[in-house]
């Protein structure tokens, strides 16, 4: 009888072993898949992104994750990494709107040049001229200033028809400069 518990217990032990599926979200692969998340958004996000926004990123992109019932191999396949992928650009959003950092409150020449930058490569695309770049991305930061608007304000989708109203006035100023 005991020989028989024995191959029943041994039996059970390795069924529960190897049948466990690994595919699940364990604490461990979700502090591991936050840490990853939180040093990309602060690294890809190039300084836009406090500590505390990165962190927020983070946990709502695992939250929407966690509530489309992914786990944790299936966000490594090519039509979910792009879900996951809008699920980071709509939780980078609240996280701007959520926590505004001071130095997205106000204008300093680190975020002003970012900015620059940012409209100088979305121009380069569209095939404008690089000193018509430059003139463009100058006039929108000035008029972002005179009109008190800070750089969190961009992230505002309320401010969007604001936005492109002085994008469209610095065009319009550029074809009178020519």
């Amino acid at each position: 009888m005991n020989k028989l518990l024995n191959y029943m217990s041994i039996t059970l032990v390795a069924f529960t072993l190897f049948s466990c599926n690994k595919n699940e979200w364990t604490p461990e692969k979700e502090a591991d898949f936050k840490k990853q998340f939180t040093e990309t958004a602060k690294t890809k996000g190039k300084g836009m992104f406090s500590d505390e926004q990165a962190a927020y990123i983070a946990n709502c992109v695992f939250d929407k994750i966690k509530s489309n019932d992914l786990k944790p191999d299936d966000i490594k396949k090519p039509g979910v990494v792009i879900s996951v992928r809008q699920m980071g650009t709509e939780c980078a959003q609240e996280a701007l709107l959520k926590y505004k950092s001071k130095t997205q409150n106000t204008w300093n020449p680190k975020n002003e040049e970012d900015y620059k930058n940012i409209l100088k490569k979305s121009l380069l695309s569209t095939g404008a001229k690089s000193k018509d770049i430059s003139f463009i991305a100058d006039c929108f930061i000035s008029k972002m200033k005179e009109q008190n608007l800070d750089p969190a304000d961009l992230q505002d989708p309320k401010n969007g028809d604001l936005v492109q109203k002085i994008g469209k006035t610095c065009g319009e100023e550029l074809m009178k400069k020519k």
